[in-house]
């Protein structure tokens, strides 16, 4: 086996754990944590011994996004424009390499459920709803895991290391097995104790005492009760007089933990109320009712241990004073999401986890996703802020005005995001002018998928109006981040496309046009499927595909009265496939087209083959997005099988292959070109995917030193 050090990039690539380091990945926009309603959402603020004692390490929170673990690099300062995707970072990531801003594990094949780190950072337990554990390498560049187990027949619901780093205490719904919490050296999964099983075999939260002697304690799903354990062996107390089981009222126990030196055990529950415990002998020290008006979901400490962090579907972040059991401060959460106070709480706004970075830094996260940094004298910050993005896969991509520095991407649920491309900063959702946002979850398409972007610039005096295609049967027009415009189609709109002036819609019916956010044609039926179209920048030509293979050219001439489109050409025979994406060169002169597995390029003149079917097919699923460079010199390609490949039409027999871009699919795919501010975008490429992530990939190196320019 190589070393490490020494290991080349189809070693790195093997273990498919994450995007190689090899490659020119400079910057990921990250997703944000998974939610469910009435669940806690774990989140790990506490790095280790590696992470939060080293200065060029930024504070980390880990969470899951669906089978994804998500390790965010969390900026204090606010310093946004510290970094832009342009200059190697000035921190390092995970195995010592130039920080990307984050990382993304992706090494569950079910949703993960809880992640933790162990005390030196080196390592994380992470456990999924099929039970099953994994342990793994966070500072090593391939993520090799140390353990994978099945731990538990159901979901594993909360993880905690011994201060050791030696032995795991696991809970989780045990369903029709007889545990449902076990307790493991971590490096072999064997057992070490036999813990007490919680009404009908459901657990819902651990801790482990941070020092000798060593407790475990558990909090039941559904009978309101903490189960205390000695060891090792590990092995419940019970009868002694003075553990105190039964402090809360009613429901579930969501989340126990241990302050920094173990003197003290706190846990929050569906009471709404908080219970501190003396942390060797177990025994009640106080009890505090009704923090909370609601479910508490996640508590956490401090780094002094002396102050306890609280969160609630009330929508509040509280923090409390162990000693005097006492509420010393208080965040707003709802109201700050939702800029004024209401009688209800909206359900976006329902704080379902928090925790502590570099130990005194307060982060909450409600059920829209959204990442709360909270004022506090650990991070200098007199205003709260929000870190914003998707929760669902990312399904459509684009640019902004030109020189703006200004992306947009849309998800499944019909959220849209607005990015700095600079810094990869999320600059906020957009949201509906005259639809009330009453959840606060950002949904501007009602829920529903937005299949396409498309932004006209000179549509609103070179501000630019962006159009969104959803599948609630809307293309809605935005300004800015607001959404104040919307024509109903008449068939669910799949694709769009724009030039300068004009956007089409191409639906299962037919096509639309419109022109300064007014439909200007009826829809246009068409005698075969569309499956993609182009249009030129000129708004004369328009290119459509359809699901018999061919590729149609069409003339735009405003003047014809009924239908605009006058049929020109028909590409036949130039795929085996029906083609799902089209894309014209800067200078017009080439059109790309992909269907399954090929890529071909036809000369716009008289529609030759530049480059025909079976040479670019390397490709093993459908290639959903195609973007030039602005040099027109290489085009790039993303797919469902994850890959992105740059091809050059002068070096027709050469390729630059990334694998693992995107778990699920690469769904977006631009070269950042003319639309950065100070200029240097022209190799920068960014890419979505259905793994929630924006990234940016510097691929100058790469495409020079292959194609020899």
């Amino acid at each position: 086996v190589k070393p490490a050090a020494t290991m080349g990039v189809d070693a790195v690539d093997a273990s498919n754990s994450c995007i190689p380091c090899t490659y020119p990945l400079t910057f990921q926009s990250l997703p944000l944590p998974t939610a469910s309603r009435g669940e806690p959402v774990f989140l790990d603020g506490d790095g280790g011994r590696l992470n939060d004692n080293d200065d060029t390490k930024v504070p980390l929170v880990m969470y899951a996004w669906g089978k994804l673990i998500v390790v965010r690099e969390i900026n204090l300062s606010d310093n946004k424009t510290s970094n832009t995707f342009f200059t190697s970072s000035t921190h390092t990531g995970p195995s010592g390499d130039p920080s990307t801003s984050g990382f993304v594990y992706r090494g569950h094949t079910a949703p993960v459920t809880s992640a933790r780190f162990n005390p030196a950072g080196t390592y994380v337990a992470s456990g999924d709803s099929r039970g099953k554990l994994r342990i793994w390498a966070y500072d090593h560049e391939e993520h090799l895991p140390r353990l994978e187990i099945q731990l538990l027949a159901g979901p594993i619901r909360d993880i905690s290391w011994d201060f050791e780093g030696k032995r795991l205490v696991v809970v989780g719904d045990g369903m029709q097995s007889p545990e449902s919490a076990k307790v493991i050296m971590w490096d072999t999964g064997v057992k070490c104790g036999d813990l007490g099983a919680h009404a009908r075999k459901k657990g819902s939260s651990c801790a482990f005492r941070p020092c000798r002697p060593m407790r475990i304690a558990t909090g039941g799903a559904e009978d309101a009760s903490v189960f205390f354990h000695k060891g090792p062996p590990f092995q419940r107390i019970v009868g002694d007089g003075v553990v105190s089981e039964k402090c809360h009222e009613r429901g579930a126990v969501h989340s126990l933990r241990y302050n920094k030196d173990g003197s003290m055990l706190a846990s929050v529950g569906t009471d709404g109320g908080v219970c501190f415990y003396e942390g060797k002998g177990m025994g009640l020290i106080t009890r505090m009712k009704k923090v909370h008006k609601s479910s508490i979901f996640s508590c956490a400490w401090n780094r002094g241990g002396t102050h306890l962090l609280t969160c609630g579907a009330d929508g509040y972040v509280r923090l409390l004073d162990a000693q005097a059991g006492a509420v010393v401060d208080e965040w707003d959460v709802a109201t700050l999401q939702s800029g004024e106070k209401g009688e209800k709480v909206p359900i976006g706004a329902m704080l379902l986890g928090c925790t502590f970075v570099k130990g005194d830094a307060p982060v909450a996260v409600g059920y829209n996703g959204q990442i709360s940094l909270l004022p506090a004298a650990a991070n200098g910050a007199n205003e709260p802020r929000i870190i914003t993005g998707h929760q669902a896969p990312i399904s459509a991509m684009t640019f902004g005005s030109t020189g703006t520095n200004t992306l947009y991407t849309a998800d499944t649920d019909g959220v849209i995001v607005e990015w700095d491309g600079a810094t990869g900063a999320s600059r906020g959702r957009v949201s509906n002018v005259d639809e009330e946002d009453r959840d606060i979850t950002g949904k501007v398409h009602a829920g529903a998928t937005a299949t396409s972007l498309a932004f006209c610039a000179a549509n609103d005096g070179g501000n630019g109006t962006l159009y969104s295609a959803g599948w609630d049967d809307f293309v809605r027009t935005t300004h800015g981040r607001s959404c104040d415009g919307k024509l109903k189609m008449n068939a669910q709109p799949n694709a769009m496309t724009c030039g300068t002036n004009l956007v089409v819609v191409v639906t299962v019916e037919g096509l639309v046009l419109i022109r300064d956010e007014q439909a200007v044609s009826e829809l246009i039926p068409l005698p075969y499927a569309a499956t993609a179209a182009c249009l030129s920048k000129d708004d004369s030509i328009l290119f459509v595909s359809g699901n018999n293979c061919n590729i149609y050219i069409y003339n735009v001439s405003s003047s014809r009265a009924g239908n605009p489109l006058e049929e020109s050409h028909v590409i036949k025979g130039g795929h085996l496939k029906p083609v799902q994406s089209l894309s014209l060169s800067p200078d017009g002169t080439k059109l790309a087209a992909a269907d399954l597995r090929d890529v071909c390029i036809y000369d716009t003149t008289d529609y030759s083959n530049v480059v025909s079917k079976g040479r670019w097919c390397f490709h093993t699923q459908r290639i959903g997005c195609l973007a030039w460079s602005p040099d027109g010199s290489v085009i790039a390609s993303g797919g469902n099988d994850d890959n992105i490949f740059l091809w050059c039409p002068a070096k027709k027999t050469k390729r630059v292959h990334y694998r693992f871009a995107h778990r699920g699919g690469v769904t977006g795919l631009s070269f950042v070109g003319s639309n950065a501010i100070e200029g240097g975008g022209d190799w920068m490429l960014v890419s979505a995917g259905a793994d929630g992530c924006v990234n940016w990939w510097n691929v100058e190196e790469d495409a020079k030193t292959k194609f020899g320019f």
